[in-house]
């Protein structure tokens, strides 16, 4: 897979490594809580209306293995996505997936946890990965990645196995459950965004293509006009509009 930094992956991955820095020295020499007030806590965003975390969440990490796991594939994949589509469109689509990830782990923590989950704060920007990943195995699928950085296999293969671990994940593993929980509501995010913006490409192209309906009133573009000029200035052998007449 090719290794290269496109504008929007390159700022984001230069905040991530920023904040992980910032994080870990403002903790370990100033004694501030980074993750209390930007990690995403379902007590924080929903009582305290700390509405800034769905966003912030995704730029903090957890140890240095997180994070270079994370900007690894950033790397790999986004920086192909971001040179397909372009950088706004990118970064819209990462915002998406990185958002819609954050929501499902605030409804799963609220609806399903006893209390005791409400407090536990998510990091990382698993979520958008994830999202990315999903991108990346519909539109190049014929692309060879690396399982487990072991085993290769297309990437439109790749994405359902790694969809398939994480369901299973969730569904079974109380340890690990909520954050798989937010890495299938990531990809389950880009792919939504991908099939909407497909269907109104599709309809914005049906709609330019679609023939011109003929107006219905009969020689609607035609208008009368007078020939001889003296009937516009009242000549009396011409009242009636009885001169030469053509149609425009």
């Amino acid at each position: 897979m090719p290794l290269r930094l496109t504008p929007a992956v390159r700022l984001i991955l230069f905040i991530c490594v920023g904040a992980f820095l910032f994080q870990n020295i403002a903790d370990q020499f100033f004694g501030f809580n980074v993750l209390e007030l930007f990690a995403l806590v379902p007590t924080g965003f929903v009582v305290q209306h700390r509405l800034w975390q769905i966003f912030t969440y995704s730029f903090l990490h957890a140890d240095v293995l997180h994070i270079l796991l994370n900007m690894l594939m950033l790397v790999f994949t986004g920086a192909e996505l971001e040179a397909s589509w372009g950088t706004r469109r990118f970064v819209i689509y990462y915002a998406v997936c990185s958002t819609f990830a954050g929501v499902c782990y605030l409804l799963m923590q609220i609806f399903s946890s006893s209390g005791a989950g409400l407090g536990t704060p998510m990091i990382g920007a698993s979520g958008a990965i994830y999202g990315l990943l999903i991108a990346y195995g519909i539109l190049f699928g014929e692309r060879v990645m690396l399982f487990m950085m072991l085993f290769p296999m297309k990437a439109k293969h790749f994405i359902w196995i790694l969809a398939g671990v994480e369901f299973f994940t969730a569904a079974f593993s109380r340890k690990g459950g909520l954050s798989s929980v937010a890495h299938l509501g990531g990809m389950f995010g880009g792919f939504m965004y991908l099939m909407a913006r497909a269907r109104w490409n599709i309809w914005q192209r049906d709609k330019k293509n679609r023939p011109v309906k003929p107006s219905r009133k009969k020689n609607a573009h035609l208008k009368l006009v007078v020939n001889n000029p003296k009937a516009f200035e009242g000549d009396p052998d011409d009242r009636e509009g009885k001169g030469p007449k053509t149609w425009h």
